[in-house]
């Protein structure tokens, strides 16, 4: 899910379908999206992608949109439904359609690889072709933007998957090495003290990696830090809407280098940063990786939440002043 705006201005249904990618960082495929508009001219808003559900569960997938774009305060509502299962498709859109007052239907597009339908009366039956471009205007906006396009949702989740291999297995030699020194420290540190501690030792990593990449000495001091709660809220802290574009690269490069017990706060930390920026996608990634390493995480139990909710990221207003304890 995702609420920040868009400068293409798209002209009509195939125009739609391929500005997708932009929306969302990827090309979605077997998937409804729906965007909230606003205004005469319907300015696009918040934003959802849902894999096409199977028969069994249209009802709840379509009650659970309407609600999401209510929530948000949807104006109007555009849908569109990529998908080969263009009979499923059909009864997604119908069952929105149908709950969807008082947000006005603006339009509402099936469509395969090759094909699009409208719910328009007269539509011809089988559908009016299109082609899909990766050289689209709204694509070329976005990238000379600098967005980032990819191929489709399973490269935005190797972005976060864990490192493998010979690689893990130094990066688990390396977390031992900066283990032995960091724990004396933790263990001397009284608890009103360990955040000024750690963002001793954090701080300048953080400020290196805003400008940088990231070297693996400083990712693993930096999982190992996170891990006490205190340094991690003042990390936290530190993400605002100005710098969450940034604070996003570093943790995303982190972590694809953390290893275990360390995932759940660095992850965490960078699905917030994701929700922050309206990305939605990668903020569902990573929460979800920090969930299956640690199922009772609070922060990424947090962050759920807020997707699962629809929360705005207009809503944050930030961590209380007392809080972030850096020097």
């Amino acid at each position: 899910m995702t609420d920040t705006p868009t400068i293409y201005t798209a002209h009509d249904v195939p125009d739609l379908i391929n500005s997708l990618p932009t929306l969302f960082g990827f090309t979605p495929t077997e998937s409804l999206v729906a965007i909230a508009t606003h205004g005469e001219r319907c300015r696009f808003g918040f934003r959802l992608r849902v894999d096409i559900p199977d028969e069994g569960n249209v009802r709840p997938l379509a009650a659970l949109v309407v609600h999401h774009l209510r929530r948000q305060g949807a104006e109007g509502a555009v849908l569109i439904a990529v998908t080969e299962r263009q009979d499923v498709a059909a009864r997604l859109l119908d069952a929105i359609e149908r709950r969807l007052s008082p947000v006005e239907l603006v339009v509402a597009v099936r469509a395969t690889a090759t094909h699009y339908w409208t719910t328009d009366a007269g539509f011809p039956a089988d559908g009016v072709p299109y082609a899909r471009s990766g050289h689209h205007l709204s694509i070329v906006t976005a990238v000379v933007a600098g967005q980032e396009i990819l191929p489709d949702r399973q490269a935005l989740v190797d972005r976060f998957r864990a490192a493998d291999g010979p690689r893990r297995e130094l990066l688990l030699h390396a977390t031992e090495e900066v283990l032995r020194h960091v724990i004396p420290q933790i263990g001397r540190a009284a608890d009103d003290d360990l955040a000024v501690i750690g963002m001793r030792e954090v701080g300048p990593i953080l400020e290196r990696g805003s400008t940088t990449r990231l070297d693996d000495a400083d990712v693993v001091r930096l999982s190992v830090w996170v891990s006490a709660t205190a340094v991690r809220d003042a990390v936290w802290a530190r993400i605002t809407r100005e710098n969450a574009g940034v604070m996003l690269g570093l943790l995303t490069q982190a972590s694809r280098s953390v290893v275990p017990p360390f995932e759940p706060a660095i992850l965490s930390l960078a699905a917030f940063a994701a929700w922050l920026t309206g990305d939605g996608a990668q903020a569902l990634i990573a929460v979800e990786r920090a969930l299956e390493a640690d199922p009772q995480y609070s922060m990424a139990g947090l962050i759920l939440q807020l997707l699962e909710g629809g929360v705005s990221p207009s809503h944050w207003s930030g961590i209380p002043a007392d809080h972030d304890q850096s020097p």
